[in-house]
C-alpha cells in the first residue's frame, strides 16, 4: 500500500470523520484529500515531474499535510524543511535534493529569497500567507483539482528525502520509501492499537520524522484525529490535554518538563489521556517518574531515528522499564558489536546496529556514507548501547559523544542522570573538552529551576558521592539556559563548538 491510498480511501468511507484540527476548526478526511488533489494538479501544471523534489517549510498547519500527501500523489519527491534554517542552509538542501518547487510560510519568505538566490535554476515558490511580488501565492496552486489522476511511486522507491541534524557534519538526506513509513506504523500500532475517536496532539515540529511519520502518517492510516498546534506552548498543551479530548501525545523530553511546572497540573486534569510518548533525546527518570506520580499518565519512552523512519524499539504497556529504550518491535533486529562488528554479550557497552524493514534506502548522494553505516544488511547507528539479560536496550551514548579522559572512556549521559537526581536542576549536558595531558576534561553545563538555588560547591559535593572520581566533571557552569533543536533536544554540538574556539582563544593569547 502507498501512504496516500489511505488517505483517498477514508475520504471515499468515511468522508465526514475528522482527520485534523486546528484552533477548533475540525477538517474531515473528504477536505483534507480534496485539499491534496488540488496540490497534486498544480505542481503537475507547474512542471514538476516525477521524481523531483517538492520542499515545505512550514509550520503545523492543514497546508503540511496537504503538500505532503499532494506531492506523493504527483510521484514527487517530499522534502520537509526544518523552518529554523539559515540561508545557507537552506541553500544546501535545495542544492543537495535539487528542489524544483517550495512552499514556504509568510514569515519565512526572507529566509527563502536569501537562501536560493545564489542558485542557477531556483525552485519555484509558492507562498501560504501574504505573498511578495516574486513568489507565487499558495491560492495558486491548489486552485483546481480537475484533472486529478495520481502518479503511483513503486512502494521500495524513495517518496521523502528526510534531513538529518548534521550532529556530526554536513546533514544527510535519508531516503524513505511507503514501505518503510507502512512498516513502522504497522510495527507501532501493533503496541498502541488506535481507537475510532482517538486524537493525538501534535505539537512536535512536523518537518521533523517524529511528528510526521508517528503522528501525521500513522493518523492517517488509522483514520484518527490530529489536533494540530503551530508550536509547542505550555499553556495552550496543557489545556488541550486537559480540556480537548486528547488521547495521545508524542513529545520531547523538554516538553514534559515543562509541562510540570503548570500550576494546574494533576491527576484530575488528564480525564482522556491514555498515554504519552517520549523520543528524540534521553528522558531522565526523574522527569519520568513525577510526571508518572502528579498525572497517572504513562510516558512509553522509545528509540529511532530520521535513517529508520522514526522508531525501532519502545516500552510498552505490558513490558517495561524505566530508563530503557524498550524492546525491539516485532520485525526489528538490534545487536550491540565492538569495532569490528563481533557481538558482544549482554551486559556489555557496544555500538547499536540494526536490521529492520523501516530503515532507508541510504543517503542521497552520498554513496560512501552509505557504505559505511549498512555493512552486511545492518544499519550501523553510531550509538552506545548495552541489552540486559531480559532483552531490552539501553542507549549509554553516542560514539562521538564519548569522551575519552586519561584512557578511561566516560559516558556523558551517565553523569547527566546523577545530576539530574538533584531536584534544583532544570537541565543538563556534559561534553569533553580538550586538554594537551589528559587528552579531554568533562565539563557539565547545567541549568537551575526558577527561584531554586544550587552552588558548585554543592553539585560538585552531590557527584563525589554518586560518581568514580575518574568521571568527575573539572568544570562547571551555570546558564540561564542551554542550546536546542527544533524538538527541544539540547545542542552539544553547538556546546562543543563553543569550547573548542574557547580553547583556541586560550592558545592564540598564550594562556
Amino acid at each position: 500500500m502507498r501512504l496516500y491510498e489511505s488517505l483517498l480511501k477514508a475520504a471515499s468511507e468515511e468522508p465526514d470523520r475528522h482527520a485534523l484540527e486546528l484552533g477548533g476548526q475540525p477538517i474531515s478526511f473528504a477536505e483534507f484529500a480534496d485539499a491534496a488533489q488540488r496540490v497534486t494538479v498544480g505542481l503537475k501544471q507547474s512542471g514538476i515531474q516525477p521524481g523531483d523534489s517538492v520542499a515545505v517549510m512550514l509550520p503545523n498547519l492543514p497546508q503540511f499535510a496537504a503538500c505532503e500527501y499532494g506531492v506523493f500523489m504527483a510521484g514527487a519527491i517530499f522534502v520537509p524543511v526544518n523552518v529554523m534554517l539559515t540561508p545557507a542552509e537552506l541553500e544546501y538542501v535545495v542544492r543537495d535534493s535539487n528542489v524544483r518547487a517550495l512552499v514556504v510560510f509568510e514569515m519565512w519568505t526572507e529566509q527563502v529569497r536569501a537562501g536560493i538566490a545564489k542558485i542557477e535554476s531556483p525552485p519555484q515558490v509558492f507562498v501560504v500567507g501574504e505573498c511578495p511580488d516574486d513568489f507565487r501565492p499558495f491560492a495558486e496552486l491548489v486552485a483546481s483539482s480537475e484533472g486529478f489522476d495520481p502518479t503511483p511511486r513503486d512502494t521500495g522507491e524513495a517518496i521523502m528525502t528526510l534531513y538529518t541534524s548534521g550532529t556530526t557534519g554536513s546533514p544527510k538526506g535519508a531516503l524513505i520509501t511507503h514501505a518503510n513509513v507502512i512498516a513502522n506504523i504497522n510495527m507501532v500500532s501493533h503496541i498502541f492499537p488506535t481507537e475510532p475517536s482517538d486524537r493525538t496532539l501534535c505539537v512536535l515540529p512536523l518537518f521533523h520524522c517524529f511528528a510526521l511519520n508517528s503522528v501525521l502518517n500513522m493518523a492517517v492510516h488509522k483514520r484518527t484525529c490530529v489536533v494540530l498546534h503551530p508550536r509547542f506552548e505550555v499553556e495552550s498543551c496543557f489545556k488541550a490535554l486537559a480540556g480537548e479530548g486528547i488521547t495521545s501525545m508524542a513529545g520531547v523530553p523538554t516538553m514534559y518538563f515543562y509541562l510540570l511546572k503548570h500550576p494546574d497540573l494533576g491527576r484530575e486534569k488528564f480525564t482522556r489521556l491514555r498515554y504519552c510518548i517520549s523520543g528524540g533525546a534521553a528522558m531522565p527518570v526523574e522527569v519520568l517518574n513525577e510526571w508518572e506520580s502528579r498525572t497517572g499518565v504513562p510516558i512509553y519512552e522509545g528509540f529511532g531515528m530520521t535513517e529508520t523512519t522514526v522508531s525501532v524499539s519502545v516500552n510498552r504497556p505490558d513490558r517495561r522499564k524505566v530508563g530503557s529504550i524498550g524492546l525491539p518491535f516485532d520485525g526489528v533486529e538490534m545487536a550491540i558489536v565492538d569495532e569490528a562488528d563481533n557481538r558482544l554479550p549482554d551486559g556489555e557497552v557496544g555500538e547499536l546496529i540494526i536490521r529492520a524493514p523501516n530503515v532507508m534506502k541510504g543517503y542521497l548522494n552520498k554513496p560512501i556514507e552509505t557504505a559505511e553505516v549498512l555493512r552486511d544488511g545492518w544499519f550501523h547507528t553510531g550509538d552506545l548501547a548495552r541489552r540486559d539479560e531480559d532483552g531490552f536496550f539501553y542507549i549509554v551514548d553516542r560514539k562521538k559523544d564519548m569522551i575519552i579522559k586519561g584512557g578511561f572512556n566516560i559516558y556523558p549521559r551517565e553523569i547527566e542522570e546523577v545530576i539530574y537526581q538533584r531536584p534544583e536542576i532544570a537541565e543538563a549536558a556534559v561534553i569533553g573538552v580538550h586538554d594537551d595531558a589528559k587528552g579531554e576534561q568533562i565539563l557539565a553545563l547545567v541549568t537551575v529551576k526558577h527561584g531554586a538555588q544550587l552552588s558548585e560547591n554543592d553539585l560538585r559535593g552531590y557527584l563525589e558521592q554518586h560518581l568514580a572520581r575518574y568521571k568527575l566533571p573539572q568544570m562547571y557552569e551555570f546558564r540561564d539556559e542551554l542550546p536546542k533543536g527544533p524538538t527541544g533536544k539540547i545542542l552539544k554540538r553547538e556546546l562543543r563548538q563553543q569550547y573548542t574556539q574557547w580553547n583556541r582563544d586560550r592558545v592564540s593569547n598564550g594562556q
